[in-house]
């Protein structure tokens, strides 16, 4: 089956926020907020929300840099930049992105959230801040979710947990140097012990950023294997089985 054309477009989502929105023409919107990781709203990114719109979903993906960017190679820059996101004024970013999606036609009970280490972690806040209004919550290799020892001025997000409200996925890699297994099994036990509905897929031989294709740290199986993890679980909590084929 051939995957729907595309409309692709950079717009103004709020007062100072603007974002990047993908979505099939003529199909009606499943919308994902797209959550960038530490170098901000690249073409990474961007081809995330274009496989969702591939896909039959809307995506957008809110530039909550503000415009900065950072090249792979400057890991000590994009790194301070995340030290500089508030989560407060990330998570009204995300609530003025779900609204955006529900103005471009994505139906009540449509909407969900996707993010990639740090945008994985705010995925994860936002089932907690947003999770009345998700079907979904995905975290790629989320970081700072419950670390042993927290770093910079994020905090952990276990205490969060009771909160959720959304089925949650999140998916690491069995060679990530900087999430390591026991983080894994905090975030298992939290979830578990708050009766919660998640899903929790570990890779085997996949580093961190695994599924960012023009990375060094790009591992083609684990991040095929990883979109179709989550292709299923968005198909399983919308209820949305024509959609997969375009995965």
């Amino acid at each position: 089956m051939a995957a729907p054309p595309l409309r692709t477009e950079s717009l103004s989502i709020a007062s100072g926020l603007s974002g990047y929105l993908a979505k099939p023409t003529g199909v009606p919107g499943i919308g994902v907020v797209v959550m960038m990781e530490a170098f901000g709203l690249n073409a990474f990114v961007k081809g995330v929300c274009e496989r969702f719109a591939r896909a039959g979903y809307m995506a957008l993906a809110p530039d909550i840099y503000h415009g900065d960017t950072y090249a792979y190679t400057d890991r000590e820059g994009a790194i301070a930049r995340v030290g500089e996101v508030d989560d407060d004024v990330a998570m009204r970013e995300v609530g003025a992105s779900l609204d955006m999606l529900s103005a471009q036609g994505a139906r009540d009970g449509r909407l969900a959230i996707i993010g990639f280490c740090m945008g994985g972690r705010l995925a994860f806040l936002a089932n907690a801040v947003h999770g009345n209004r998700l079907a979904a919550s995905v975290s790629f290799y989320g970081g700072g979710i419950a670390p042993a020892v927290p770093r910079g001025k994020r905090k952990p997000l276990v205490d969060r947990v009771p909160e959720l409200s959304a089925p949650q996925l999140l998916i690491y890699g069995a060679r990530d140097a900087s999430i390591a297994s026991d983080e894994h099994a905090r975030i298992a036990k939290a979830l578990s012990d708050a009766n919660k509905r998640y899903t929790l897929a570990v890779l085997p031989d996949a580093p961190h950023a695994f599924a960012t294709f023009d990375r060094d740290s790009y591992h083609a199986p684990a991040a095929e294997a990883a979109w179709r993890i989550a292709f299923a679980f968005f198909v399983d909590t919308f209820m949305q089985g024509a959609a997969a084929a375009y995965a």
